[in-house]
């Protein structure tokens, strides 16, 4: 079935690296790298791995001698003669000279016979690290990279790595912080780590300022940005239950909050596809193995699907993706269409 498809995650294409297998090599293997492509959104992980190779590469004090950065996001077009010129210089001060490419857009363009020799002979006194947000695998300069060097998308940990990341960066403040309330600051920050990154700061900053040692739901509630993916759960809850009226008062709450509308409207389609993969796999431990997500979640979904039949839940999907048609081509007000969509699904719970 299709759904089944859909639950699994995505693979990396063959011979690329993941966030931690990059990090690992910067670490244990600096020698090995000369041509870096490094593609992917998740700033934090990108962020870490040029600490890390600032720290393997240049000596103390030589940053502004032996470290380059190409930054074509304020205007400049990437030009490979540019990035010759900078390979050609030996470092000053340090073991390795390092540059660092951001968004040139290489690794999707054609390249000459003359990019592919600069590519192959980066020497071994130089990193060229290149940053994309995203790459094309299929495309020949991507081979090109993987061929020449390394290739690693960084993204961020995988749902059931955040909250011991998370206690982690507390334990560092000698903070505690339980399951529950990390993975509700995870929700909240839809997983990015800067994100996270920020609001533990803040926190950190909080409970030590009130002289707390845990950091608990009732504080994470108080602090941090409302947690959308938890209040979809409880109105999807209520729809489970038959009850309209909590489903309906529940997105009222949302709205008044500022929430926008369209989030609303993705988090929800989006949690209707989740239960549908739940409600396929069964069980917890099929639907974490299929899709990766943490077993605290993985076990509310399925708790949860139980509430709703498999073809009340497509008919719940199918009837979103029409409100969604009819509310972008100007047939019906947004906030009419998911709460027709919520007394649809309060009316095929147990069907």
């Amino acid at each position: 079935m299709m759904v089944a498809q859909l639950a699994k995650p995505k693979a990396l294409p063959k011979g690329v690296l993941n966030s931690r297998q990059m990090l690992a090599k910067i670490n244990q293997e600096p020698d090995s790298l000369g041509l870096v492509l490094m593609y992917g959104t998740e700033n934090y992980m990108i962020d870490g791995a040029v600490s890390m190779l600032k720290k393997v590469c240049l000596g103390e004090g030589a940053e502004d001698m032996d470290y380059a950065v190409i930054d074509t996001r304020t205007g400049d077009k990437f030009d490979m003669g540019k990035l010759e010129e900078l390979i050609s210089m030996p470092p000053w001060m340090s073991p390795k000279r390092l540059v660092v490419v951001k968004q040139s857009g290489l690794p999707g363009r054609e390249l000459s016979d003359k990019d592919l020799e600069i590519l192959k002979n980066i020497p071994s006194s130089v990193v060229v690290v290149f940053f994309e947000e995203t790459a094309d695998s299929r495309k020949k300069a991507f081979k090109a990279f993987q061929q020449y060097g390394t290739v690693a998308a960084m993204s961020g940990f995988e749902e059931d790595e955040l909250a011991g990341w998370i206690s982690k960066r507390f334990a560092k403040d000698n903070i505690r912080i339980g399951f529950e309330a990390a993975n509700s600051m995870a929700s909240r920050c839809s997983n990015n780590m800067m994100e996270l990154v920020n609001e533990i700061n803040k926190l950190t900053l909080y409970c030590q300022g009130k002289g707390y040692t845990e950091v608990t739901p009732d504080i994470v509630e108080l602090c941090c940005p409302p947690d959308l993916s938890g209040k979809i759960f409880d109105i999807m809850d209520a729809c489970g239950s038959g009850n309209a009226k909590i489903a309906l008062g529940t997105l009222d709450k949302l709205i008044a909050n500022k929430e926008p509308l369209a989030r609303i409207r993705v988090s929800i389609v989006n949690h209707i596809k989740a239960l549908i993969m739940a409600k396929e796999a069964g069980n917890a431990n099929v639907l974490i193995d299929r899709t990766g997500m943490n077993d605290f979640r993985a076990r509310k979904l399925v708790s949860q699907a139980n509430n709703f039949s498999m073809k009340g839940l497509i008919s719940l999907y199918l009837a979103a993706s029409d409100s969604d048609s009819e509310f972008k081509h100007g047939l019906i007000d947004e906030r009419y269409s998911l709460e027709i969509i919520l007394v649809k699904a309060s009316a095929k719970s147990g069907v």
